[in-house]
């Protein structure tokens, strides 16, 4: 499939910069982290301040907040394998560093914020050498940031095998080599360029997510914290089962609310000019009809999630709401990713294409 022509100042405006990192060692672990931070990308600086015992006094928190939400002290000295003293310390450095919150009332618990959540599944990616780099911060949206990085892919099978999750409650399996982590990192190869999507359905409301994400509907109530985490552990069911027949970002590993994925680069849609535009919104028709034989849609699609490389190439993103073929819902939401991309090219480059022609077609051709 060839690819889309594009005004090259678009392109290099909208993509992502370079990776600006420098080394910085942790023990056995090397991160890289970028020499220019916002507020939200000191992710790295962070994690390395932390030690082996805070990190554990966080994951046991953020097991205990699967069955509380807010954890007692008790639970943590079970879990938490230290003593009342060590334990009480190392909460109380939690806390001053706003990691861990406190409650006495009615009982003395301790929850954590998704600063804290995403510490947990860096270590766990840093841990197995699925990431060896954290750059700069690629975007932040309603329900999601996602950092540029750096990090060794599993061998192939790896993303997809026998030994990944596919529960869509998003738990962790027991894996080689490191708990919390989807993907085998034996014969990991040369760095290449990885996304990191931390992902954050519960941010604004958990009520609200949970009405307008149907695989919660029907599971048990969770803290409004693993909505993400349940979020994550889809997405990446979803691109595993769609690439590389679909033009998706390669998922390498999961990690608790941590989606690690092939970087491609290129920017979204909406900000390009595009030099044959009827080209690229057939190629994105010829996607969108892909992922339908593949048995899922997309759900929520835009020209907010289609990237164009410098090369032309499309890429079709974030699938969390994605549904599965078989949902009631599927035709109409197909209708609705359709019109939604159709629209974009109607408004800007004044294309006429009837979206009703163009869903039947879709279904048609898997029919046939």
């Amino acid at each position: 499939m060839e690819g889309v022509s594009v005004e090259k100042p678009k392109i290099t405006e909208g993509g992502p910069g370079p990776c600006r990192r420098a080394f910085i060692s942790k023990g056995q672990s090397i991160l890289i982290i970028a020499d220019k931070l916002l507020a939200v990308e000191n992710l790295a600086e962070a994690f390395l301040r932390l030690d082996r015992k805070e990190i554990a006094l966080l994951k046991a928190i953020e097991r205990g907040m699967r069955r509380s939400e807010w954890v007692p002290i008790e639970d943590l000295l079970a879990k938490g394998r230290l003593s009342l003293k060590g334990t009480r310390t190392g909460l109380s450095k939690l806390v001053s560093k706003k990691l861990v919150f406190k409650t006495t009332e009615p009982y003395e618990g301790y929850q954590i914020g998704f600063a804290a959540y995403d510490l947990i599944a860096l270590s766990e990616l840093v841990a197995r050498g699925v990431v060896v780099s954290l750059g700069d911060l690629l975007g932040v949206g309603k329900e999601s940031v996602v950092f540029e990085a750096l990090g060794r892919a599993p061998a192939r099978g790896g993303a997809g095998s026998k030994e990944d999750p596919s529960e869509e409650d998003g738990r962790e399996k027991n894996l080689p080599g490191g708990r919390g982590v989807a993907g085998s990192t034996e014969d990991l190869g040369e760095l290449i360029p990885l996304a990191v999507k931390f992902h954050r359905q519960g941010t604004t409301s958990f009520k609200h997510v949970r009405r307008a994400r149907s695989h919660l509907l029907d599971g048990p109530r969770c803290a409004w914290i693993h909505a993400a985490r349940i979020g994550a552990a889809r997405e990446y069911k979803v691109l595993k089962a769609l690439y590389p027949a679909v033009s998706v970002p390669e998922p390498v590993a999961l990690s608790f609310h941590a989606l690690v994925m092939e970087h491609m680069g290129g920017a979204e849609l909406y900000k390009l000019d595009l030099e044959n535009p009827k080209e690229c919104l057939e190629i994105v028709l010829e996607e969108i009809a892909a992922a339908w034989r593949g048995g899922f849609v997309h759900a929520d699609l835009s020209p907010y999630n289609v990237l164009v490389g410098e090369d032309g190439e499309i890429v079709i993103i974030d699938w969390p709401q994605a549904v599965s073929r078989t949902d009631p819902r599927s035709v109409d939401l197909l209708g609705r990713d359709v019109k939604n991309v159709i629209d974009h090219f109607e408004r800007k480059y004044r294309l006429d294409v009837e979206p009703q022609e163009a869903i039947a077609s879709i279904i048609a051709e898997d029919e046939n």
